[in-house]
């Protein structure tokens, strides 16, 4: 088993290529720098703003993973031209030349439940709802993610692409200032909270259990298509506060809620609704909050 990944540092590629490593699979990565947090058999520099990967070398993989992406932390300021950058141009790129050479492996995206925008429905979404929201859409990152699965739920291949629309992923090693270890790091160092309301509804999955949806997709035959993956716990933001501070058998402090601002407020329910990979190949995620702040 070969698999590359483009985006050598991030997250969710950091998590996928542990997973690789602990599956023994041959691992080749496409990124800014080396891989810090696996291992892997070669690396290609590669700046995806400024030139364009070898698709020829991608076609010896029998999964090639795109995880780069740039907008979902609204603090790094990050351009409009890098955000339709990374998140639309660069994989529909690799999509058409994949096409064009003939690949024979399979493809993998990522889209975001953020497509759906500023919804006030209050119930989990299919995929249709995901592709075809016209709710507004508060940030480049949301309008990007947009174009790209609607690209991908348009456009004829011959080869398998798998588009996984994604809710929050959460888990050891994300970075600081997201929500559960700004949390954990502000109890550890008895430092100051900050939120908004807290009443936002999101849903949760935890990192490592994205690969191992890969696999099991990729044993299984899955078809191409765009699929939900439906996250293990949905609550509020508030509820994710309190069930760090009561891992740390702590109090919340005092007005600590509705003391910040964020972009992404307007969207009060954000949840996927995952009966369509359930079905196909019994995909259900099953790690809780609680059973991984330890490893924070």
């Amino acid at each position: 088993m070969k698999i590359s990944i483009i985006g050598s540092n991030g997250f969710l590629s950091t998590a996928i290529g542990k997973y690789a490593n602990a599956s023994g699979w041959r691992v080749d990565c496409y990124g800014l720098d080396a891989p810090t947090g696996h291992q892997f058999d070669n690396f290609y520099k590669i700046n995806l703003m400024t030139g364009a990967i070898d698709c020829e070398k991608l076609l010896a993989s029998d999964m090639v993973v795109y995880a780069s992406g740039a907008g979902i932390q609204s603090n790094l300021k990050e351009g409009a031209d890098l955000v339709y950058g990374l998140n639309v141009s660069a994989p529909i790129m690799i999509c058409n030349k994949l096409k064009e050479l003939n690949f024979q492996g399979v493809f993998v995206t990522f889209g975001s439940v953020f497509e759906v925008g500023e919804t006030v429905a209050k119930s989990p979404f299919s995929e249709d709802v995901v592709l075809n929201s016209t709710c507004r859409a508060p940030s480049e990152y949301v309008v990007s993610k947009r174009v790209f699965s609607r690209f991908v739920s348009s456009y004829e291949h011959e080869f398998t692409h798998w588009h996984f629309v994604i809710p929050t992923i959460y888990g050891e090693g994300e970075n600081p200032k997201r929500l559960i270890p700004y949390v954990v790091n502000a109890i550890r160092l008895n430092g100051e909270l900050h939120f908004t309301s807290g009443d936002q509804v999101r849903q949760y999955i935890y990192v490592g259990e994205v690969p191992v949806l890969l696999e099991m997709a990729l044993k299984k035959d899955l078809k191409s298509g765009v699929y939900n993956i439906e996250g293990s716990e949905t609550l509020t933001v508030r509820e994710i506060v309190q069930k760090v501070f009561d891992s740390f058998d702590r109090r919340i402090p005092k007005d600590c809620f509705g003391s910040a601002e964020r972009s992404d407020v307007g969207m009060k329910y954000l949840a996927l609704d995952g009966t369509k990979l359930r079905n196909t190949i019994g995909f259900t995620a099953s790690t809780k909050i609680a059973d991984v702040i330890a490893r924070y």
